[in-house]
């Protein structure tokens, strides 16, 4: 694709991969937003999750913990709020939607655009099976130039990787309508897993803890922890994150209401 460089695209690629390699939620995060921002200059950013049509437990680049409280007061208030009622993960420029003028008189766009000198606005909204589970915005100032198709094409080829994540952190591993019927079977098969292999792995999608799991085989947390590391050479992946990626999904819609 004539947008990126060769090397553009194999560091798009090493974040893809460290979506999912790094196992702490939001060191993801905080590390997310310093990757993007080499590739995509900003001067605020903020990566925030998503339950009920409202943002929470938002990290950020750029601004103080002050004004990332105005930001999810005022969300509700912003022009592309309808994003997050969306079906589908896509990544949007402001310019591209809403006229400059028709903003002007909106809170969002008073309180918190206007007020930190923010001018040009860039966002992409996650979305796992029909339901938005977190957005991520981008803000530049009025010396710099406006965001273009280049950075969105960087948005979307990281949208699933950032969807994937998202789900399985707000669930934890929930595996009644996330993971296909049988994949314990089939998975087992595929990668000649032991029976006690078998067993872990079916616990950790369920979210169990190395501890917890211990308890209930009745061994130790270092003998747990060999037994993950045993799934992970089988199965080629660095850890529980990509291990639980590689499981086949359910083609049936996830009923939120019941997780």
């Amino acid at each position: 694709m004539a947008f990126l460089e060769e090397s553009e695209w194999l560091f798009v690629n090493e974040i893809a991969y460290n979506i999912s390699f790094i196992y702490s939620f939001d060191e993801m995060r905080n590390r997310f937003l310093d990757w993007i921002g080499k590739l995509i200059p900003y001067d605020c950013a903020c990566f925030s999750l998503v339950k009920d049509e409202v943002v929470y437990n938002t990290v950020s680049k750029g601004i103080n913990d002050e004004k990332i409280v105005v930001y999810e007061k005022l969300y509700s208030d912003n022009p592309l709020y309808w994003t997050l009622i969306s079906e589908e993960s896509f990544a949007y420029n402001q310019s591209d939607m809403v006229s400059a003028d028709s903003v002007k008189d909106n809170i969002f766009y008073k309180s918190f655009l206007k007020k930190n000198g923010f001018v040009y606005s860039m966002g992409i909204n996650i979305v796992f099976k029909d339901e938005v589970i977190g957005v991520i915005n981008f803000y530049r100032g009025k010396s710099k130039r406006d965001f273009c198709k280049r950075d969105l094409f960087i948005l979307d080829i990281l949208k699933k990787h950032l969807a994937y994540r998202l789900f399985y952190e707000a669930k934890k591993g929930d595996a009644r309508f996330l993971f296909a019927e049988g994949y314990n079977k089939r998975i087992s098969s595929k990668f000649g897993l032991t029976r006690r292999e078998s067993e872990v792995l079916n616990y950790a999608v369920k979210g169990f803890s190395n501890d917890e799991i211990a308890k209930m085989l009745n061994v130790s947390v270092s003998t747990v922890k060999k037994h993950f590391n045993s799934l992970y050479k089988k199965m080629h992946v660095k850890n529980r994150v990509q291990l639980l990626q590689s499981i086949p999904l359910s083609t049936d819609k996830i009923n939120f209401d019941e997780l």
